[in-house]
């Protein structure tokens, strides 16, 4: 038990801690280089955080109330068994903390002090969970740990912080479940979803679950990708924005970076006056959220349709999608809109116009060669006839040369792949109709999060995940790349707080 005299004496010590950094800081004048002095404060200010917590601690007494015991759930008095003495980690360092311990006729334990401090369910701080799942979030997990353990002394393991992970990332969808939606006066007048996949290495024991993923292989595989080895993280954005009308110039002219240095200030002088004027740049994605899954695509796109109904429960706001032609993700976005009775709100499905363009440009170096003048005035045609929307034209075209002409067999492979490709998306590819309404016709948005989201975290060197360890830090990273973190450890706490002591803090109340 901690006695007045106790409780004298820390606060002496905490005196005399701070003196002596006082005195520290003048002695060293003259003496030490700045970074010395700073690790050196740094050092004794962790001693005095500590000092002032345990001070909190003893001074919230160990629970214990002579002839007051706590009640079991069936009402009964509970017996007290004595006085354990607990380590907590703090961002600060170990402390200990004594606490009374209750039993009841079925040996169950309770300890008041717990509720009346809101401990957390293992010996971390909130604070200090919250700081090293923020780093885990970017580095790996053997990183975050050393990092910690170098600036605070600790001597945590490495899988430290992915077993906190495994039961944090749990309170992810729950969070989003209950957030608003954005406040329709931050909106614009359109809503926009998007979805990619981005392939996840697992580790070998788990590789055989990826390999039935949804009875369907994905479009395209990644440079050096082998099926069997990767898992697909489906990752989706939803956002609104407000539309401008673009002509098809306007874009054959920003594919082929054609813009002149006048045209590139005037640009940036009418970025800045908007933003001067607090007014959003044309088509820019507003709100936007994201995710990622491993759990496939129809759960991917259920999440999307879920956002989309929280967003615009009226149904009143036209709705675009942007894909890169995986056929597979248009099939299940098609089903889902289906399935929640909004199939009739898309206004446009579009191809990425950068896959497209990637095409043309494939076709127009196998014809003519990388450096012939002739490649670039190809593709400027090609490409300004597809974004007025005569894509019939230009199959018709590439049919042409690939029966008229001899050709070699790379030059009939180019061909061939662009006519597919084109012929199979053709009915997202009214780009002059997209442009003439102002939509983006871009997935650069949702490559973005595949890459940000999923791949730098996920493809760090050598790295392999099991499923339950990827779906963890996707989950937390999605937080963090919403600018969601604060608020959902605030939710985490407080679904903690009501899950580990219910009655306590209810009665409080």
């Amino acid at each position: 038990m901690t006695t007045i005299y106790d409780k004298e004496a820390m606060l002496c010590q905490l005196d005399e801690t701070f003196a002596e950094l006082k005195s520290y800081i003048y002695e060293s004048v003259g003496n030490q280089e700045i970074h010395e002095v700073e690790k050196t404060v740094f050092a004794k200010l962790q001693q005095l955080g500590r000092s002032l917590l345990q001070l909190f601690i003893s001074q919230s007494g160990t629970g214990y109330e002579a002839g007051n015991p706590p009640l079991s759930a069936e009402g009964q008095a509970m017996k007290y068994k004595g006085i354990v003495e607990s380590p907590y980690y703090s961002i600060f360092g170990e402390l200990q903390i004594r606490r009374a311990g209750y039993a009841d006729s079925s040996g169950d334990y309770m300890y008041p002090l717990d509720a009346k401090l809101n401990l957390p369910d293992r010996k971390y701080s909130y604070l200090l969970q919250e700081w090293i799942e923020a780093s885990a979030t970017e580095s790996d997990f053997r990183t975050t740990v050393e990092r910690f353990n170098e600036m605070f002394d600790f001597s945590f393991f490495p899988q430290m912080p992915q077993r906190l992970a495994a039961t944090i990332s749990q309170q992810v969808d729950p969070f989003y479940d209950q957030v608003e939606a954005p406040p329709e006066e931050t909106e614009g007048s359109h809503l926009a979803i998007s979805a990619d996949s981005k392939g996840v290495r697992l580790v070998r024991s788990e590789r055989s679950d990826s390999e039935a993923e949804e009875n369907s292989p994905k479009a395209r595989l990644g440079k050096g990708e082998k099926r069997g080895i990767k898992k697909e993280a489906i990752a989706t954005a939803d956002f609104s924005f407000n539309p401008q009308a673009r002509a098809p110039e306007e874009i054959v002219k920003a594919l082929l970076n054609r813009y002149s240095p006048q045209e590139r200030q005037e640009a940036q002088s009418e970025r800045q006056k908007r933003h001067q004027q607090g007014l959003p740049e044309p088509r820019a994605a507003l709100n936007k959220h994201v995710r990622a899954t491993l759990e496939g695509k129809a759960v991917a796109f259920s999440y999307l349709m879920t956002r989309l109904l929280k967003r615009d429960p009226k149904g009143e706001k036209k709705l675009i999608a942007l894909l890169d032609g995986d056929p597979y993700l248009e099939e299940m976005l098609i089903k889902k809109l289906k399935d929640h009775n909004c199939h009739d709100r898309l206004d446009a499905l579009i191809l990425d116009i950068i896959h497209v363009s990637e095409y043309i440009w494939d076709v127009a170096t196998a014809l003519h060669g990388e450096k012939n003048p002739q490649r670039i005035k190809w593709v400027e045609h090609k490409l300004l006839a597809l974004l007025n929307s005569k894509v019939g034209r230009v199959i018709g075209g590439l049919k042409q040369t690939l029966t008229k002409s001899k050709l070699a067999k790379a030059q009939k492979n180019a061909l061939l792949k662009a006519i597919t490709y084109f012929d199979n998306h053709r009915h997202m590819m009214d780009y002059a109709t997209y442009l003439e309404k102002g939509y983006p016709i871009a997935t650069g948005l949702i490559e973005g999060t595949c890459g940000s989201l999923v791949k730098d975290r996920m493809e760090q060197s050598g790295m392999r995940w099991s499923l339950a360890g990827a779906k963890a830090i996707l989950h937390l990273r999605a937080v963090m790349k919403n600018d969601d973190w604060h608020n959902f450890w605030m939710f985490y706490i407080d679904t903690e707080r009501e899950r580990l002591y219910p009655n306590f803090y209810r009665k409080a109340a």
